[in-house]
C-alpha cells in the first residue's frame, strides 16, 4: 500500500507497554495546581473566559495517547469532554456556583492535572497532516452554508424570519436560557425553571442545551441573562455549530473506516462526496427546523460507529471514549440508544480478549455509563408521556430511491471488503441501524397509519451510517501502488498524481450535482408546495422564511414589557400566526414557562383562540393584536364579558 498520509487511525492489536508513572515533584504539582485556578480567574476578569474551553480541549488531547494525527486526538478529546460535560452537569446543578466559568474551568483543570500526575504523562500533540484539514474544512463549509440566511438577514426581524421556520427553535432557546438562569439541568430544579422554560422541556434530554449554555457562559465571561436579540444570535450560533460538528463527525468517521485505502486525492473525493450528501439530504433540516440536540446525539452515535468498527490502539482510551459517547447520546438524543446498545454489546464481545488487559477501568467506565446513559430516558418516562409522543407528528414520506442508491453503492464496497475486519464490523453497525428503522416502520404499519415524525429520525441515523460507510467504495478502485523510480517513472508518477487529483475533483463535482447543491433538483429533492427541491435549496431561497410573524414578534419585543405576572399573548387573524408569535415573544422575554397555558393545546385561529386563552390563564393577560380584525375579536369578547376587563387588556401592534 502507498503512503498513508490521509489515514486517521492506528491499528489496534499489539500489546501495550505498561505505562510509566514517574512521580511529579511536589513543587511542580503545587505550581500547576495554582495555575489551574489562577489562569481561569484571570481569564474571567479580563473577559477572555471564552478561550478556556479551547485550552481544556488542547490539554485533554495532549494527555491522550490514542490517534495518529492531530485531528484524531482532538476528536477523541472532544468525545471525552462531551460525555464528561453531560455528566458534570449533575454536579453543576448541585454545587453553589452553577455554570460560573472559574469553578468549572478550575475543577476541570485540576482533574486533568490529577490524571497527568497519576499517569506520569506530559501534554503532547502529534503533528497535523494534510488530510486533517479536509473534515475541518467540510464542517466549516457546511456550517457557513446553512448559516448564510442568518448572516445575510441583517436585523432581528430578518433572523427571526428564518428561526421561526421551525418552532422547535423557541423551545430549545428557552431551555438553553433556562439552564443558564438555573445554573444546571432544569430537571434538578423544576420550580426555578417553571417560568423560563416550557414544562415539556424540563424533562427533555438536555445534553446539547447544557453544553451550549456552559460554552455561552464562557464566551460571555458572564452569568448574567442576555437580551432577546443577543440570546437568539448566540443560540443560533450554537445550533449551527452542532450541525457543523455532525458533518465533522461523519466525514472524520468515513476517513477513519477507509483507513489505509485513502491517499490525499481519495480522501478529498470521499470528504467532498459525504459533505455534499449532508448538505443535499434531509440532514440539512436539522438547521432549518432546529434540531440541535439531534445533531449532537447523531454526531456522538456516528463517532461510536467509527471507534467500535476500528478501535483506538490504546485500550484505556478506547474504553473511556466509548463510555463518554454513550453518556452523550443518552443526554443529547436518547432515541438512538437501542442502536448504541447494539454497537457497544458487539464491541464488548468482539474485543473481549483485548479488554481483559484493563478489567478495572472497563468495570468502572461501563458501570458509570450504565447508570448515567439511561438517566434522562428513565426520568422522562416516569414524568412525561414520551412513549405516547412516538406516534404523534406529521407523516413521513422519504425518498426511498435515494436510500436504495446509497445502500447499493455501500453494499458494493462491502462485498469487496468482506474479508477485512473493519468492514465486517461496519456491516453489523449498518444492519443495526437498518433494523432500527425497519422496526419503527413496522410499528406504524401495525397501527394502520402512515409512518410518523420519529420514523424520520431513524432514517436520519440510517443515512448518517450509510455516509460513514462510503469509504468502502475505495476498495473498488485500483490498489495504491508505490511510485516507480527513475526520471521517466517520476514523470509518469507525476502524471498519475495529476490524474488522481482531477478524478477526485470530478467526483466531488458529480456528487454535488447529484445532491442537488447547484439547483436543488438532486437525489434527495422532495415536494415543497408547488416545487420539488432539497431542504438546503428551499432554505437558501428564503421560501421557508416567515417574515410576517417575524415582524410582529419584533414589534412586540420593542414594546415595554408587561407587568410582572402578566402573560403577553399576540393574536392575529391569520391562522397559527398568533400562536407562533406568542411562542417566540415569551421565549425571548424569558417567560416561556409561565406563558405555556396560553400557548399549548389551544385553538390556532380566532375567534376561538382568544376565548380559549382567557379560560386557560387565570391571571392578568395582555393581548397584542397584530391586525384590526384580531383586535375587534378581543374587544367583542370583553364587551360580552365585562368582568374580564379587570385582568385582560388589548393593545394594537403598530
Amino acid at each position: 500500500m502507498q503512503s498513508q498520509s490521509a489515514t486517521v487511525v492506528a491499528p489496534a492489536g499489539p500489546p501495550e507497554p505498561p505505562p510509566g508513572r514517574p512521580a511529579w515533584p511536589a513543587r511542580r504539582l503545587v505550581g500547576w495546581l495554582v495555575a489551574a485556578w489562577v489562569g481561569p480567574l484571570l481569564a474571567y476578569a479580563a473577559g477572555l473566559a471564552g478561550l478556556l474551553p479551547l485550552v481544556l480541549l488542547g490539554l485533554t488531547a495532549g494527555l491522550l495517547r490514542g490517534g495518529r494525527t492531530l485531528l484524531d486526538r482532538l476528536v477523541l478529546a472532544g468525545a471525552l469532554l462531551a460525555g464528561a460535560t453531560c455528566a458534570a452537569g449533575l454536579l453543576f446543578s448541585a454545587w453553589p456556583w452553577g455554570l460560573h466559568p472559574v469553578p468549572v474551568a478550575g475543577t476541570a483543570s485540576t482533574v486533568l492535572l490529577g490524571i497527568a500526575a497519576a499517569t506520569g504523562r506530559r501534554p503532547g500533540l502529534p503533528r497535523p497532516v494534510a488530510a486533517d484539514a479536509l473534515p475541518v474544512g467540510a464542517a466549516l463549509l457546511a456550517a457557513v452554508a446553512l448559516a448564510w440566511p442568518y448572516l445575510r438577514a441583517g436585523d432581528l426581524a430578518g433572523r427571526l424570519a428564518y428561526a421561526m421556520t421551525g418552532e422547535d427553535n423557541s423551545r430549545h432557546l428557552a431551555t438553553v436560557e433556562g439552564i443558564r438562569a438555573v445554573g444546571g439541568y432544569l430537571f434538578t430544579d423544576p420550580q426555578a425553571a417553571a417560568r423560563i422554560a416550557p414544562e415539556p422541556m424540563v424533562w427533555y434530554p438536555q445534553g446539547f442545551h447544557l453544553t451550549a449554555a456552559l460554552l455561552d457562559t464562557f464566551l460571555r465571561s458572564s452569568t448574567a441573562p442576555a437580551g432577546p436579540a443577543d440570546a437568539l444570535d448566540h443560540y443560533l450560533g450554537w445550533s449551527v455549530g452542532a450541525w457543523g460538528l455532525l458533518v465533522l463527525a461523519v466525514t472524520w468517521a468515513a476517513q477513519r473506516l477507509a483507513g489505509p485505502w485513502l491517499d490525499l486525492p481519495r480522501a478529498l473525493a470521499l470528504t467532498g462526496a459525504v459533505t455534499a450528501a449532508c448538505l443535499g439530504s434531509e440532514l440539512a433540516r436539522f438547521v432549518v427546523y432546529g434540531y440541535p440536540g439531534e445533531s449532537l446525539g447523531l454526531a456522538a452515535t456516528v463517532l461510536l460507529v467509527a471507534v467500535t468498527c476500528r478501535p483506538v490502539a490504546r485500550t484505556g482510551t478506547q474504553v473511556a471514549v466509548v463510555g463518554a459517547l454513550c453518556v452523550t447520546v443518552g443526554f443529547a438524543y436518547l432515541m438512538f440508544l437501542p442502536v448504541v446498545a447494539a454497537l457497544v454489546a458487539a464491541w464488548l464481545v468482539r474485543d473481549r480478549r483485548r479488554l481483559r488487559r484493563r478489567p478495572r477501568l472497563l468495570a468502572v467506565v461501563m458501570s458509570v455509563a450504565a447508570v448515567l446513559t439511561p438517566l434522562p430516558a428513565v426520568a422522562g418516562l416516569l414524568r412525561t408521556d414520551q412513549v405516547d409522543n412516538v406516534a404523534t407528528g406529521g407523516g413521513v414520506f422519504p425518498r426511498y430511491d435515494a436510500f436504495l442508491a446509497l445502500v447499493g453503492l455501500v453494499g458494493a464496497g462491502l462485498v469487496a471488503g468482506r474479508r477485512l475486519p473493519v468492514w465486517r464490523r461496519y456491516a453489523g453497525a449498518l444492519a443495526a441501524a437498518g433494523v432500527f428503522a425497519a422496526g419503527f416502520l413496522l410499528y406504524f404499519r401495525a397501527l394502520g397509519t402512515d409512518p410518523r415524525y420519529y420514523y424520520g429520525k431513524t432514517l436520519h441515523l440510517l443515512l448518517a451510517v450509510l455516509l460513514v460507510g462510503a469509504g468502502a467504495l475505495a476498495l473498488l478502485l485500483p490498489p495504491l501502488g508505490r511510485p516507480a523510480s527513475g526520471r521517466r517513472a517520476g514523470g509518469g508518477a507525476g502524471r498519475r498524481a495529476g490524474a488522481r487529483w482531477a478524478v477526485a475533483v470530478a467526483l466531488v463535482a458529480a456528487c454535488a450535482g447529484a445532491a442537488g447543491l447547484p439547483r436543488g433538483t438532486g437525489l434527495f429533492a422532495q415536494p415543497f408546495g408547488d416545487r420539488v427541491t432539497t431542504w438546503a435549496a428551499a432554505w437558501w431561497s428564503g421560501s421557508l422564511a416567515r417574515p410576517g410573524p417575524a415582524a410582529s414578534t419584533a414589534r412586540a419585543l420593542a414594546r415595554p414589557p408587561a407587568a410582572p405576572g402578566t402573560v403577553t399573548v399576540v393574536v392575529s387573524d391569520r391562522r397559527r400566526e398568533g400562536y407562533l408569535v406568542t411562542l417566540f415573544v415569551s421565549t425571548l422575554q424569558g417567560t416561556a414557562g409561565a406563558s405555556g397555558p396560553a400557548v399549548y393545546r389551544l385553538p390556532l385561529a380566532e375567534p376561538a383562540r382568544s376565548a380559549a386563552v382567557v379560560a386557560a390563564v387565570p391571571g392578568p393577560i395582555r393581548f397584542l393584536a397584530a391586525d384590526a380584525v384580531a383586535a375587534r375579536i378581543v374587544e367583542d369578547l370583553l364587551a360580552a364579558r365585562p368582568e374580564l376587563r379587570a385582568r385582560v387588556s388589548v393593545e394594537r401592534l403598530s
